[in-house]
């Protein structure tokens, strides 16, 4: 068993896979659409086409659809897609596509390559597309999985950057690209190479605890994730001191019980919405730190037995 604050992605509760380039691939060639409506310029087409006028907008959507479906035709099975499949219906994971191409392509593509498509498959028809973290968020909700509780494999950088905004962990395969690297949980050059991981799980270091292992060393997060530090429940720069005793990996946190965000307090805390003022601060402390750091707790309990912050604790751990 992995524990926090290590992971690997065979100890997450669902799986979402993008379709094209990790299931099934089509080498699309958008670069002749590219040119055609956007003067060749590398934007993010759907979303640029947005802004096309009415006739040329039905004329993208038309020629889009055309490549997707050509390159649907001669889609070929990605190597250890079949793998990755077995797996997750051995370990009974809930598992869903989630994919920028239209409907009718996947079911194409997925014919060719002899694939069943999960309930839960998402293609631009459905809504938002990734990056929008709306996507992501309606696959977990599907699979009835926490969004931390999930892990998105893509091979393109807009479903890191989806899974990066969703909460999500992010896996990439099949093009480990350098610039992408630091969106990315943990990249693997090739699908295979994933499910061999699946197979024989090591604990990864994750990714909001990446530039702390490379600086202090892995023996640091160790042992800073077994220290407890209070924090005080009137202290000005409350949201200040939490997010840096987190950043040092420190595993738990603990607040006064009962205590609430006054309008002084919320003043001088530049992280919080107005709505937090008058909220239980372990609440607004959940909500601050969860996205960034989904494994640290925050628990209710005493902090003046500690100390008036606690930070005496941090002199225990050592590089």
């Amino acid at each position: 068993m992995i524990e926090a604050p290590f992971w690997h992605p065979a100890q997450t509760a669902a799986f979402l896979l993008d379709w094209d380039g990790v299931l099934a691939e089509t080498s699309l060639d958008f670069g002749p659409i590219r040119d055609r409506y956007f003067g060749g310029r590398r934007v993010p087409l759907l979303e640029a086409a947005g802004h096309l006028p009415e006739a040329e907008r039905r004329a993208f959507h038309r020629d889009i659809e055309a490549l997707e479906i050509e390159g649907a035709r001669q889609a070929t099975l990605v190597p250890g897609a079949d793998e990755l499949i077995r797996w997750l219906n051995e370990k009974d994971l809930p598992w869903a596509v989630v994919s920028r191409n239209f409907r009718g392509a996947i079911e194409e593509a997925a014919s060719r390559v002899g694939l069943s498509l999960p309930p839960v498959t998402l293609s631009r028809d459905s809504g938002p597309v990734k990056p929008d973290p709306e996507a992501l968020w309606l696959a977990s909700r599907r699979l009835g999985a926490e969004p931390k509780d999930c892990v998105f494999v893509g091979d393109f950088f807009y479903d890191l950057v989806g899974a990066r905004r969703a909460g999500m962990r992010a896996v990439l395969v099949q093009r480990v690209e350098t610039d992408w690297l630091e969106w990315a949980d943990v990249a693997y050059p090739a699908l295979t190479d994933l499910v061999d991981s699946l197979l024989e799980p090591e604990p990864l270091v994750p990714w909001e605890y990446r530039d702390l292992v490379r600086e202090r060393g892995r023996r640091w997060l160790e042992k800073a994730w077994s220290v407890t530090v209070p924090l005080s429940g009137d202290d000005p720069s409350l949201d200040r001191r939490a997010l840096e005793v987190a950043a040092l990996g420190v595993g738990r946190l603990m607040v006064p019980e009962g205590a609430t965000m006054t309008v002084s307090q919320w003043r001088s805390c530049s992280s919080w919405e107005p709505l937090w003022m008058g909220q239980d601060l372990l609440r607004a402390l959940r909500h601050l730190l969860g996205g960034r750091y989904p494994f640290l707790e925050v628990l209710p309990g005493d902090a003046d037995r500690f100390g008036d912050d606690g930070a005496f604790l941090l002199g225990a751990i050592r590089p």
